[in-house]
């Protein structure tokens, strides 16, 4: 059972310290790890991933056995590249990096293949990954292949400088066409795998911001939303669009299954960031992906179609 002890001069939680010493854990694999009893403190089995750990305190684990088999090497289509960076269209059910249930066949594995110079960039435990997508969401990703290029592509999220604008289908139609949805989201204290909109007695609450409009109705069955974000929590747009009654179509965590699509049906359609090479802003685009343009064209034959708006992504679905 491997041991470590907390150096942090500051009292953390024990989800958040386990997550900062354990690079090859997600936060929600630490929860999960925590929750099943395999983490001691000074000998104590704790099961609440809110726990205080206090400076000197001595943590053991009991490992997740990893993956045995080796994943191919995904192919991903590239979008646009330069010496700087790359942009990829991610397909779905693709995870970005290696987590305890998975080791092999994610997209950083992919980087590292078709980029190799990414593997000079040292001072990341993950080079090259600036932001991230959902296992099954797919989509415009911008990746670095210096270490300039990941330090200036994520000041710019930092700064919240981007633009991202997702396309996503919705179970029945939002009573608004077009809204703004600001509200913090926190941890599910049930369902570590989940975020929820929470409130000022959650101390670990991060503000999110997701603005939508409606494109075209299908009855009142689903709508298909242009949705953009100005932060990027994680699941901010399922979470937000599950809030007010209309979550993602076939989003098993926070919606119910569909006949129509076998993932979520959330889609990053365009990014728009400033190049670290040149400077100057770019907006790329990534098509709508097959399953839901197949969705789509089974939304409409079913229950007819009304488009509402034409949106901001000069595309057609």
């Amino acid at each position: 059972m491997p041991s470590i002890s907390n150096s942090h001069s500051e009292p953390m939680r024990l989800d958040h310290l386990l997550t900062s010493l354990l690079a090859e854990y997600s936060r929600s694999e630490v929860q999960r790890l925590i929750q099943a009893g395999n983490v001691k403190i000074d000998g104590k089995v704790i099961n609440s991933p809110s726990h205080i750990t206090k400076y000197g305190a001595q943590i053991d684990f009991q490992e997740v056995q990893k993956t045995a088999n080796r994943l191919p090497t995904p192919l991903i289509p590239v979008l646009y590249e330069d010496e700087e960076v790359a942009v990829l269209n991610k397909p779905a059910h693709l995870i970005i990096h290696p987590t305890a249930n998975q080791q092999t066949g994610t997209l950083l594995d992919f980087i590292k293949k078709k980029y190799p110079e990414i593997q000079t960039i040292h001072e990341t435990k993950r080079p090259g990954i600036v932001h991230r997508l959902d296992q099954d969401t797919t989509g415009v990703l911008a990746i670095a292949r210096t270490a300039e290029a990941q330090f200036d592509l994520k000041q710019q999220w930092k700064e919240r400088e981007t633009q991202k604008t997702y396309l996503a289908i919705v179970a029945d139609v939002p009573e608004n066409p077009s809204a703004e949805i600001d509200a913090p989201i926190g941890v599910s204290l049930t369902d570590p795998r989940k975020r929820i909109v929470t409130d000022e007695s959650d101390p670990d609450r991060r503000s999110a911001f997701t603005s939508y409009n409606t494109l075209e109705t299908f009855g009142s069955a689903a709508a298909l939303l242009e949705v953009s974000i100005l932060t990027g929590r994680t699941h901010q747009i399922r979470v937000h669009l599950a809030a007010i009654g209309h979550p993602v179509l076939a989003d098993n965590l926070y919606g119910t299954g569909s006949e129509f699509i076998d993932r979520q049906a959330l889609h990053a359609a365009q990014l728009g960031f400033r190049l670290p090479s040149t400077h100057q802003y770019q907006t790329i685009n990534a098509p709508l992906p097959e399953d839901m343009t197949h969705c789509i064209t089974q939304l409409r034959k079913l229950f007819g179609s009304a488009r509402v708006s034409r949106g901001n992504i000069n595309a057609s679905w």
